[in-house]
């Protein structure tokens, strides 16, 4: 396929399958990106599973935040490295961690700032069941979903939904904080369901490695957080990949509904 397809509408299959043929294609830079994770993912391993006392183990939990910021800045990489590729450019280790160290900050605290929105809407629930009673026409997006009003945690699904290429957003589009999440809010407009969708399959492929990985639990600490580190760093590549191609299928079909909406010819007003 040539790369600027890459950029346009997909199926889920077509999406599940060209994220396999981008990463095999990539796949030292893409790995190298992943692999920045995997010294704190190893440390964690060994640590947790040499010292099981519980004041130990929070001691070590405090290292998931580096760990965390790491897979940001590693996500940000590839997904520079992407759309490096689907630009008919080989991607470079170089070229896409300048853009992530440029773009890190930004991202950071776009992320942040969807988290923060996404806690408080589960605190608005009560709210928001008011306001739906009150005002017959209320909706969101042009739609009025009372589930998201009656069941627990569904404003919060919502809306994570609605970010999903946040992300994308902050790399691709230069776009910070509430622009990022407006773009993306736009992109997922109208395939909010096929969206869930595709990120559930995306998370169940990557689940997969990640469960068998734990089986290496029951061997020594060095071999078990070595494996847990390998494994993560091999299935994020994957992942980012499938979630990239998501973003430029949402992107094509938001441009094709507005180009459908400004060809439609307006209602002529008649008389009387």
């Amino acid at each position: 396929m040539k790369p600027a397809d890459l950029r346009g509408k997909q199926d889920v299959g077509s999406i599940v399958g060209l994220a396999y043929q981008i990463y095999a294609q990539n796949f030292l830079t893409l790995f190298a990106i992943a692999l920045i994770v995997a010294p704190v993912e190893l440390l964690t391993g060994v640590l947790q599973a040499r010292f099981t006392s519980p004041p130990a183990q929070q001691a070590i939990s405090l290292l998931t935040v580096p760990g965390a910021l790491l897979t940001l800045l590693a996500t940000a990489a590839l997904i520079a490295a992407l759309h490096e590729f689907t630009a008919g450019t080989k991607p470079a280790f170089s070229r896409a961690l300048d853009v992530a160290f440029q773009r890190f900050g930004t991202m950071l605290s776009t992320l942040l700032l969807a988290a923060a929105l996404a806690v408080a809407a589960l605190l608005a629930v009560p709210f928001l069941t008011l306001w739906w009673l009150r005002h017959p026409r209320a909706s969101i997006d042009g739609e009025r979903n009372w589930w998201l009003a009656l069941i627990p945690g569904a404003l919060t699904l919502y809306l994570l939904v609605r970010w999903a290429v946040q992300q994308q957003a902050v790399i691709i589009e230069g776009r910070a904080n509430w622009s990022a999440l407006d773009s993306s809010a736009a992109a997922v407009r109208g395939w909010w369901w096929r969206t869930l969708g595709i990120i559930i399959v995306i998370g169940l492929i990557q689940a997969g490695p990640l469960l068998l990985s734990q089986a290496a639990k029951a061997g020594p600490p060095i071999i078990a957080g070595g494996v847990t580190s390998i494994v993560s760093a091999l299935v994020l590549p994957f992942a980012v990949s499938a979630h990239t191609l998501l973003y430029y299928d949402l992107k094509a079909r938001q441009h094709d509904a507005v180009s459908a909406d400004r060809l439609t010819p307006a209602e002529p007003d008649l008389p009387g």
